[in-house]
Parts: C-alpha cells; sequence; structure tokens
C-alpha cells in the first residue's frame, strides 16, 4: 500500500509552501515531481532510485572524507618560508590561539557534520533494505533533520576561494591535492540533497508493515476453524 494513498484515504492534505493553497497529500511518481498549480513550486520530486544513489553517493563521501580532512588544501611560500594548510590544522590554529568557541563551531561545521551526515544518509539508504532496522532508521531519519543544515562545506570553500584571491599577491600559492579532494566532497554533498528522497524512506516501511500484516491476517485465517 503506498503511503500516499493511505494519507489520501484519511484525508490528510498538504499546503504549498509558496502560496498556501491546499492540495492532496499525493507523492510524485518515481522519476517525477509535483508541481503547485497555483504558483508552480515543487511540491514533491521523486527520484528514481533514491534509496540507492543515496548509499552510493553517502559511501563514496565517507571514502573522500579522509583525504580531503588530511591532505593539504593550500600551500603558501613567501622568500624561503612556506607552509601547508590542511582541513585540521585551521582548527588545530584556532584551537591553539585561545580562539576555542570558533574552533569548536569550525570543528562542527566543516568536520562533525558532514561527516556524520554522510554516515547518516548510509545508514538510512541501506538500513531500509532490512526490516528489522525501521526503527533505528526512523530515528536517523530525525536526527538527519537537524544536521544536514549545520554541514557547511560550501561556506568553508567560500572562505579558502577568498584567501586563494586575497593572499595570491603577497606570495606564492600552490592548490594541493586535498583542495580537489575537498571540492569533490563538496559536490557528492550536494548530490545527496537531490538524490535524498525523505518520503521514499516512509513509503518503504508503510510497504512492509503492509505486507507484514496482510501475511499475518492470511495466518490468522488459515488457522481458524
Amino acid at each position: 500500500m503506498e503511503q500516499g494513498a493511505t494519507d489520501s484515504a484519511r484525508g490528510w492534505r498538504r499546503a504549498c509552501h509558496e502560496c498556501d493553497l491546499l492540495l492532496a497529500n499525493d507523492t510524485a511518481p518515481p522519476g517525477g515531481k509535483l508541481v503547485c498549480p497555483r504558483c508552480n513550486a515543487l511540491i514533491h520530486r521523486n527520484p528514481a532510485h533514491s534509496m540507492h544513489y543515496t548509499a552510493a553517493l553517502s559511501i563514496s563521501g565517507l571514502l573522500l572524507f579522509i583525504p580531503a580532512a588530511t591532505l593539504p588544501l593550500l600551500k603558501f611560500s613567501i622568500l624561503s618560508f612556506g607552509s601547508e594548510n590542511t582541513l585540521l590544522n585551521g582548527v588545530h590554529a584556532l584551537f591553539g590561539s585561545g580562539y576555542i568557541w570558533l574552533a569548536s563551531l569550525v570543528l562542527f561545521c566543516s568536520v562533525v557534520a558532514p561527516c556524520g551526515r554522510f554516515l547518516l544518509l548510509a545508514f538510512i539508504s541501506l538500513g531500509c533494505l532490512w526490516g528489522a532496522l525501521d526503527r533505528p532508521v526512523t530515528a536517523a531519519v530525525r536526527c538527519y533533520q537537524h544536521i544536514r543544515e549545520w554541514a557547511m562545506l560550501d561556506v568553508y570553500m567560500l572562505g579558502i576561494l577568498v584567501a586563494l584571491i586575497k593572499m595570491q599577491d603577497l606570495g606564492h600559492m600552490v592548490v594541493e591535492t586535498g583542495l580537489y579532494c575537498f571540492v569533490g566532497l563538496m559536490l557528492l554533498s550536494n548530490l545527496t540533497l537531490l538524490s535524498f528522497d525523505q518520503q521514499s524512506v516512509w513509503r518503504r516501511m508503510a510497504r512492509r508493515r503492509g505486507a507484514a500484516q496482510a501475511e499475518k491476517n492470511d495466518s490468522a485465517g488459515e488457522v481458524a476453524p
């Protein structure tokens, strides 16, 4: 049983987030989308094979996160002095300078939250395949809603670009391998936003519960005299 059909049968409605038009609580078909008939705002988009793509992208992001966080991003040299900067070195320098709160915020937004976001998406997309993990997956989806806004890789990338533009006239600056990995990580993070459909998770769980309930009813009918 489809979750959208169940919601419509119960009389549930949804409001357009742009013009507040009340609409039926339907879901888009796989690979399609629903738009508001009044303002053409996107109501729901259902990517085809959402869970498979999300699992592949999130696992790739976890693998790419290690070189992006540990390899040098930029190498800056002036005269005979030079230094290499990594993602973790910047956080360590802030801690060493006494900026505890700022360093903690940078560490959380650029390391902890992005890594946690990839971990949660990988667990959600893979956990949907096992019915025994329905309850942990539900909790993971709720955690994902809180942590996804704190993963600010694009903001950190903007800071790198500003530093690259401002400091290139002061000395010699070389883009290192870690920056390419970081760009790839940021792209994967944005692609997971497009591939992950939360309603696909609930529909899978609803179909699984419906099949289990139907099997239970059939078994009870066979046992009954």
